[in-house]
């Protein structure tokens, strides 16, 4: 029975849709919402994991799961509001969205005493930021959207009382989306410029480990390998027509040298996903009180630039000049740097039913200056986290939590868009969590 249970959380969690996200982890598209007690604790949990999100905090955690199936299930709504001041006082909002982030996690023992297994869905990476087409975004991006379905197959063991070590293999298919205007002469409208990519075929690890030194004091530790993706797509242009932009120096429209009004050719593209350590101490001075601290390395270095290929060519090119097109700015720099980022976090047991939770967390942005580009509007941040549980019964518990992110104000002067993106920007977030856990 409990292997049919477990098989059945195994076919739900796989089939989670998993929505964009917006720069709600360790700074830029990080997205780290993956359960609502430990956000609500700053997601400070990696020296705790002791619910069945310990399969995204800290694989080892999950020998301390009692009973023969836990299960968990959640969403977070993340809400940003961005603004843009160019030098002249003019002020653009961005486009208001709100992303949804499934999570759920099943876990069981099978009757193996010191062992634990696990699956889990959530999303790691993600960004979603919309400017309005006629803004002074346009030609550097309008609609830029990437999201990833991430799964996690976890196994722990009980060395001893005090020790357990925890290993992960993490599945992640991902999606590229973006958008924005071509500049045209004469009296037409803008052009369209559009990138899909997908990647279906990415694998990373992780290995961890929660050691307690006795009931007040335990410890957390996790790496998380770095995870190569290889984008493949297309890249699609429309309304193309045959004048030149003004102060281009093309001898001829986009029409001509694509041959049409509009044109579609293979891309490809890799990247790397950063991989980071985690270590994490938590403290119990009685049975009321818990607090944690975790801090968090990510090496961001890892991306340095986006490079687009064309395997396929460049297909329609009736005057040569198709390669010299696409390849501008190709490819672009961002040059991020590795970033440490920290969480607090602490839980008060009002009672059997009810308890309190309040946390901060703070995320250094890895974006610099020189490469700061509107389809990731990124900026340190610093946070504040309310929670609450609430046990309906010995075996099912609600918790729900909410987080303010408060972006620093960032003043932007680079040579990206050719300077047209200048300017003065703010985000404020919201993050909205409520997960349900049971075990059978």
């Amino acid at each position: 029975m409990v292997k049919r249970l477990f098989f059945l959380g195994i076919c739900l969690i796989s089939v989670f849709l998993v929505k964009n996200g917006f720069c709600a982890g360790s700074g830029a598209f990080r997205v780290e919402v993956p359960d609502a007690e430990a956000l609500g604790k700053g997601s400070a949990f990696v020296a705790q994991a002791d619910n069945p999100s310990a399969i995204y905090y800290n694989p080892a955690g999950l020998t301390q799961l009692k009973g023969k199936l836990n299960v968990s299930l959640g969403a977070t709504a993340i809400q940003p509001f961005t603004t843009y001041k160019d030098n002249s006082g003019n002020e653009t909002d961005m486009r208001r969205q709100v992303f949804t982030i499934p999570s759920g996690y099943v876990v069981s023992n099978f009757g193996l005493e010191k062992f634990a297994f696990g699956i889990g869905a959530t999303s790691y990476w993600g960004l979603g930021t919309y400017w309005a087409e006629d803004s002074f975004s346009r030609y550097v991006a309008t609609k830029s959207d990437y999201s990833t379905q991430d799964i996690m197959f976890t196994g722990a063991y009980a060395i001893n009382d005090n020790l357990s070590v925890g290993i992960s293999a993490d599945y992640t298919k991902s999606n590229v989306n973006k958008k924005k205007k071509l500049l045209q002469g004469g009296t037409g409208d803008d052009g369209d410029f559009q990138l899909k990519g997908k990647d279906d075929s990415a694998w990373g690890y992780r290995l961890s480990t929660l050691y307690k030194v006795n009931n007040r004091h335990s410890f957390g530790f996790m790496y998380r390998s770095p995870v190569e993706v290889k984008y493949k797509g297309k890249v699609y242009l429309n309304d193309l027509n045959g004048t030149p932009p003004v102060g281009s120096v093309l001898p001829v429209g986009y029409s001509t040298i694509f041959g049409g009004s509009s044109y579609e050719t293979d891309i490809t593209s890799k990247s790397t996903l950063p991989q980071s350590i985690l270590i994490g101490y938590c403290y119990k001075p009685d049975d009321k009180w818990r607090f944690e601290f975790d801090a968090e390395w990510m090496d961001w270095s890892s991306i340095k630039d986006e490079k687009i290929d064309y395997p396929s060519g460049y297909g329609a090119d009736p005057v040569g000049l198709a390669s010299t097109v696409l390849n501008d700015g190709n490819p672009a720099s961002k040059n991020y740097h590795s970033v440490f980022s920290y969480a607090l976090g602490t839980e008060y047991k009002v009672n059997d039913i009810l308890k309190l939770r309040a946390g901060y967390f703070f995320h250094k942005t890895p974006i610099p200056q020189a490469t700061f580009n509107t389809n990731l509007p990124d900026a340190t941040s610093n946070s504040i986290t309310l929670g609450l549980g609430i046990n309906l019964n010995k075996n099912t518990t609600l918790d729900f939590a909410y987080a303010a992110m408060f972006f620093d104000k960032r003043k932007i002067n680079n040579a990206v868009g050719s300077g047209t993106i200048n300017g003065t920007y703010r985000t404020f977030t919201n993050l909205y969590a409520l997960t349900l856990t049971f075990k059978i």
